[in-house]
């Protein structure tokens, strides 16, 4: 055995011997309880091994969060075989009473469908407040049906609905009214869903997020209809890509939803008949919608009454729908700070006359889409100087952006006219169309920096 090496004298040991204090085991088990429940089961599980205090915590949690998707950073290599043996485990050590909370990610075997089925039958009862499932049934021949037990869909105590993946939900014959009166944020983007069954019967209904497939209605020989509840506060409808070209029409959208603030549309099926509301307290709207020449009266309809919103985002197929529509009286965006379009063709003509009606824009965004327009281009116009400024410009406006910029006459002098006249612009941002070239790009700065300015502090970028 070594000796111990001699203290130099004169020299004290700076070390005090402080005692390891383990604070959050000492913690009462409702607050571990709470911090365990915000993390995926499986690193809720491996807090076991951390102290013999821990060991059986997370049997007691009543919250699930199990995702084996390719994405997760928790992603259980080994098959689809070995997850669902994973999840089994969990359930069966569980001793908690019930559960409140269930995320559910995953692709299961056909051959484990009973699985699936008694995790349901633990999970889903009376208590159950937030449901997320995200499954795919899995076979060598290709994807089978996840039918859901009877009462998910008549659940009085969920709050939070959201079902995914390649899963169809079947209302079938003797299944009766489908009743989720608590349910105020739903999700459905399922392979074959009819929507509005189950969107009727969410009566305290504020957030829905519907995704259009093809598969939709489930009977085929019904006429598809939409009715968006009167309590919705956001709503954001959309219709997937790959949806062939012959999905039914909509026979009938209602949108009579005043309350609502957020709004966001994505669709191209034709809307024949459509009812909107006035919305009041409606803070963003991103419109996306494609409709035939004959339909476009709906979209006009809407886009004068979102005429309080603060922030308006309308992409090309809608502008397309505005343009081609009769001609008719904009309206007056009273409370608009943002403005986004992406046009088919560039009309400083028509901008002039939107930003009269822009009262308080601070932030204006211009996209022009020309080349993939389907829209035959409109003679360009020559600029004409306004014989009144718009009042966003000389008292509201900050920063602008053009992308798509070709440097036609009109453009230039729309540019030169919010750079003269713009007294508080801080930024400006040009995004030269890419067949212009770098050497073009250069010549077109050039040219807007000679521009006088009315605000001292705008500065001028160009791409």
């Amino acid at each position: 055995m070594g000796k111990r090496k001699p203290r130099k004298p004169g020299k004290e040991s700076t070390k005090t011997a402080t005692p390891r204090i383990d604070l959050i085991s000492n913690l009462p088990n409702f607050l571990l309880f709470h911090i365990l429940s915000f993390l995926p089961t499986r690193c809720a599980m491996a807090t076991s091994v951390l102290a013999r205090r821990w060991r059986h915590l997370w049997k007691d949690l009543l919250v699930l969060d199990l995702d084996n998707s390719e994405e997760s950073p928790y992603y259980l290599p080994g098959g689809r075989h070995r997850f669902v043996d994973f999840v089994d485990s969990v359930f069966a050590q569980r001793t908690a009473p019930h559960v409140e909370k269930l995320r559910l990610t995953c692709e299961i075997p056909m051959d484990k469908r009973k699985s699936s089925k008694t995790w349901f039958r633990t999970a889903v009862g009376p208590h159950l407040k937030e449901l997320y499932l995200d499954l795919t049934l899995h076979n060598h021949q290709g994807y089978g049906r996840v039918k859901l037990p009877e009462k998910v869909l008549t659940s009085t105590s969920l709050e939070s609905l959201v079902l995914k993946g390649r899963m169809y939900l079947v209302i079938y014959e003797g299944f009766g009214w489908v009743r989720l009166p608590s349910v105020k944020n739903l999700e459905l983007d399922l392979d074959c869903v009819d929507p509005n069954s189950v969107i009727c019967s969410c009566l305290a209904l504020e957030n829905l997020k519907l995704t259009l497939r093809e598969a939709f209605p489930t009977k085929s020989w019904e006429t598809p209809e939409l009715h968006m509840p009167p309590t919705l506060k956001r709503l954001t409808l959309i219709q997937a890509d790959e949806t062939e070209e012959d999905l039914n029409d909509i026979e009938e959208l209602v949108i009579n939803t005043p309350l609502l603030e957020y709004l966001s549309i994505t669709l191209w099926a034709r809307c024949l008949e459509v009812s909107i509301s006035d919305y009041p307290n409606m803070v963003e709207a991103h419109l996306d919608i494609d409709q035939d020449k004959e339909q476009v009266g709906w979209v006009v309809e809407l886009f004068k009454a979102l005429h309080q919103t603060k922030l308006l985002d309308l992409k090309l197929s809608t502008m397309e729908c505005l343009l081609v529509a009769s001609r008719f009286e904009l309206p007056e965006f009273s409370r608009l700070v943002n403005l986004e379009l992406e046009i088919p063709y560039f009309d400083s003509e028509f901008m002039i006359e939107l930003l009269h009606n822009c009262n308080m824009l601070q932030v204006l965004t211009l996209h022009n889409r020309e080349k993939v327009s389907t829209l035959e281009l409109e003679e360009p116009n020559c600029w004409k100087l306004p014989t009144k400024d718009p009042d966003c410009v000389i008292s509201h406006l900050k920063i602008f952006e053009f992308k798509g910029y070709q440097d036609s006459a009109d453009e230039h002098g729309f540019v030169a006219y919010l750079l003269e006249r713009g007294p508080i612009l801080e930024t400006m941002k040009i995004h030269a169309d890419p067949s212009l070239g770098p050497k073009y790009k250069k010549c077109i700065h050039k040219q807007l920096s000679r521009v006088p300015r009315s605000s001292k502090t705008c500065q001028l970028k160009v791409t």
